[in-house]
This record gives structure tokens, sequence and C-alpha cells, in this order.
């Protein structure tokens, strides 16, 4: 069968079937309404399996824990845009402030085309070097979805970014050669990095307990604002996943294989440049709904190394085992195959609070390495989110030996917390949305070890970062805001104390997670 014939096959089948299968955008403060309602005792939404896909989503009508307010932006960014006037002018204000900026919509195909920019100026008030330089970032990119019938659903984005950091973001960069979260970088002018970005997936659902993904993009596991299991701090990765619910939906599977990459080169062979080394993760994640106020998953993920200095290995078809835990029990926890487990709770509490709680477990033959995650949301106040959360990882847990095809990490960065393994983390976070208008507050408080620039030697090192932000959404679709904001980080070892002051002002589309909080 030709690959022609295949595509029309695929795209006729998409034209019968449930709704659409759109993933809602991994940015956590674009969600807050939604996820208040995936809350709610008379949901039944599994949340801790993300990016959720619209046409899995359960809520009751009513959404009793949101106000007007918050009801008026549940599920905004994936539901259809209102036809637009013919007036050009009204077009215009339409496609700026209220819609998505072009729409196509034939009834059995619906696309949808926007723009996406980050423009943000800024100024570290504590940097008083010589060669002292303004802060900015300038991302242009464009953001194209769609649905074709109602089982099929693609998205694809790109960015073009130059970026000056703050100076503990450049060390970052230069160290690691990636900005974070988002790929490598070549340098811009003096002291700038130049970089692109791009995500994409397309989405299947065959039967509404099945959905089939192929995309090049980020997933988390867990409920928190960190999640010591998966997260999306590292950049994207190709993958394959699928998702499946039973048992009355109250079983939610999901499997994941990843390609990841390592930021070594290979020895040099008939290419002018030699290719990086590579590594695939296979991740199997199973929720239980056990009852309307709590949710158990159960959590494992295998790297696989596809590698080694002799050049490919074989095929390791155990990749492709759909059960869970059989992984780990072949491959042990220091093995060439590395492995972790762990488990995920959340507890809805009839006062409007959630409690959750992650375990990740990483077994040695010399000692046993565990992360620990416990924290709680409050939304009793209209309009209103607080979060509080802590985090403490034990030293050497993620890691086999120092042997990088081998260590739970993607592009120099964790797949799981940003600070990595061997520390403990406060983190409060405050969010206050009406209509439009936003706010945010957020304290993080964190121990760790760390190298001081000039010294290879370690030194325990302490970290408070205290940021706020004010925004505006211009467009609720696209999630276009105007935002002022101030970031104060300090960071102290016995012989250095290095601190940002940084102070900016952006006009961006906020769809995707971005952690400088380290």
């Amino acid at each position: 069968m030709n690959k022609k014939l295949i595509l029309i096959i695929f795209l006729i089948i998409g034209f019968v079937g449930f709704s659409q299968q759109q993933n809602l955008p991994l940015n956590r403060e674009f969600n807050l309404s939604n996820y208040k309602a995936f809350d709610d005792f008379k949901s039944s939404t599994h949340t801790s399996s993300q990016p959720i896909i619209e046409s899995f989503i359960n809520v009751d009508d009513s959404l009793t824990w949101l106000s007007d307010s918050e009801k008026n932006n549940y599920l905004i960014n994936v539901s259809k845009s209102a036809k637009k006037p013919r007036n050009f002018f009204k077009w215009m204000g339409q496609s700026l402030l209220h819609q998505n900026f072009l729409v196509l919509d034939t009834g059995n195909f619906y696309l949808t085309v926007d723009p996406l920019l980050n423009a943000e100026f800024g100024v570290d008030q504590a940097d008083k070097s010589a060669n002292k330089q303004n802060i900015y970032t300038n991302t242009r990119g464009l953001l194209i979805k769609g649905n074709i019938g109602t089982k099929f659903s693609f998205l694809t984005a790109v960015y073009e970014n130059q970026s000056f950091y703050p100076n503990y973001i450049s060390d970052y960069v230069r160290e690691t050669g990636v900005a974070p979260g988002q790929g490598r970088v070549k340098n811009f002018k003096q002291n700038g990095f130049d970089y692109a970005y791009s995500s994409s997936y397309i989405s299947y659902t065959p039967s509404k307990f099945l959905n089939l993904q192929l995309g090049n993009g980020k997933n988390f596991i867990g409920d928190g604002y960190r999640s010591l299991l998966l997260s999306d701090v590292a950049t994207n990765y190709p993958y394959l996943k699928a998702t499946v619910l039973f048992g009355k939906d109250k079983f939610q599977f999901t499997k994941l294989h990843a390609s990841l990459t390592n930021l070594n080169r290979r020895p040099i062979g008939s290419v002018p440049e030699s290719l990086f080394q590579r590594k695939s993760m296979s991740t199997h994640y199973l929720n239980w709904l056990t009852t309307k106020w709590l949710n158990v998953g159960l959590f494992e993920s295998t790297i696989w190394q596809t590698e080694d200095s002799t050049g490919t290995l074989p095929f390791e078809y155990r990749q492709l085992n759909p059960i869970p835990f059989v992984n780990t029990i072949s491959t042990g926890f220091n093995k060439a195959d590395h492995s972790i487990v762990g488990l995920n709770v959340k507890i809805k509490l009839p006062f409007k609070t959630v409690l959750y709680h992650q375990t990740v477990y990483d077994g040695k033959q010399d000692e046993t390495q565990i992360g620990l995650q416990a924290g709680l949301k409050f939304y009793a106040v209209k309009n209103l989110t607080l979060q509080a959360e802590y985090n403490t990882v034990s030293p050497s847990t993620y890691q086999v030996n120092s042997n990088t095809l081998q260590n739970y990490d993607h592009y120099n960065q964790a797949l799981a917390h940003p600070l990595g393994t061997n520390f403990n983390e406060i983190v409060g976070i405050a969010n206050y949305k009406y209509k439009r208008l936003f706010t945010q507050a957020k304290i993080n408080l964190a121990e760790y070890n760390t190298t001081v620039s000039g010294s290879l030697s370690e030194y325990d090192a302490t970290l408070t970062i205290l940021q706020a932000h004010l925004g505006y959404v211009i467009n609720p679709k696209t999630n276009l805001s105007f935002i002022i904001g101030a970031t104060n980080r300090i960071e102290k070892t016995a012989i250095s104390e290095d601190k940002t002051n940084y102070i900016y002002f952006s006009i961006k589309t906020s769809l995707r997670n971005l952690y400088y909080d380290f």
C-alpha cells in the first residue's frame, strides 16, 4: 500500500466520531480556570497525565467552583472562534482582541492561524559590571492548528528567538549550550543568543476510549507546579503516545515512547559534523479515579541505552512493552538500561482544597535514592488560586555512574526538576484573575550543592527567588498579554553571593511553561 493511499484512508476515517482531539496548552497560569473545574468533586477528568486531551475531559456543566469570570475563560483555547464580520475594521478588532487571527471553517475542516510573539525588555538593577547591557527577548512565531472531522486534530508552532538574558541565565546557557526548555543556541552579537524552537503533533482518536499521538513536544506527569516523575522543563523531544480509558473511565493508561538526545558528539564519521548521541525513553503511567475525592497514579520510566563506544546497539524490543513495571523487573535500576518508578496521589477535600503527593524511587546496588513532593491548592476565594509545594530529592537520583547515556535527562536538562538532584525546595504561588486582569506572586526557597565560577569545589548553596507580575489579557484565545514584572534572585554560598534584580515589561502569547526559577 503506497503512502498516498494510506494518507487518504487516514483522512477519510477522521470525518466521523467524537469531539476534537486538541491538547490543552501546557501553561500553568493560562489553565488555572480549567484545572479549577477539573478539581471539582463532580469532575472525573484525569488531570495528572498532561497535556490533557479535549475529548477526555469529563466535567459537570454547572462548573460550580468557577466564578462568572472564570467560566468565560474555561476551555477558551480549544473552543471555536465565532464567525467574523465582513467589515475590515470589525474583523481586525475581533482578530486582535477576541478571536483567532485567521479562521477557516467548512464544517468538517476547521483551521486557525495565529501569530506568536514575545517582546520583552528589562534591566538587571543588581548588575554593576562595566559592560552592563539592557536585557531583552525578541520572539516571532506562528501557530497553526486544526481539526479534520471529529477524530483527527493537529498543531504546529514555530518560534524564532534572540535573547539577552540576566547573568544567571546566561551562565546556565553557556554551561549547558541550551536555552532553558528551548534547545540549542548560537551566539548573537556580543552576549546574546539566537535559537529556534518548534513543536507539533497529530492527534487521532479511533474510538472514544483510545487516543494516539505522534509529535515533537513535552509531557508532564503530576498535579503540582513541579514534577519529580516527568516534567516539561527540558526542551521538546520526538514522541509517540497512546492514551487509553477503561473501567467506565475510572482508569487512564498512558504509554509514551520518546527519543532523547545527549549533547555529546559521536566519533567523527562520514558527515562533516558528527551527530549527537541518542537514547530512548519508554514511560508507563496508570491513573485510577478510586473515588470522587481520591486519585492514585503508578509511574514507570526506563532510559534505554541505544549506543555505546562501538556504535549503535541492536533494537531493544522491550521498549514496546505496554505492561507497567515489567521493564523495571527485567532491567533493574543500575544496569545499562535504567528505570525509575513512582507514585502520584491527589486528594480532593470538601472545602475547595486539593492535596497532592509524589514519590520517585531510583534503586541502586549501593544505595537507594528517592524524591518526595507534597503540596496543596486552595480555591475557596473566587478568582484566586493559592498553591504551596515542597520538593526534595536525594543525591544521584536519576543518574547511573555518571553515564549520560543512561541518565534521566535530555539536551543537558533534567527530565524532572530543574535543580536536578540533591536539593530541598519550597514553592509558594498566589494567582488572582478578574476578567482580563491577572497577577501572580511566587517565592522559591531552595538548598542544594553547586560549583562556583573559578572553583572546582562544590559548596552548599541557598537560593531565594521572589517573582511577581501584573498583566492584562489582550486576546484570550492566544493568551496574548501585556505584562510588567520583577524577579529578585539571591544565591549564597560560603564564598560567594550572586544577586539579580530584574525588572521587565513584555507583550507575549503565553501558551507554554518556561522555567527560569532555578
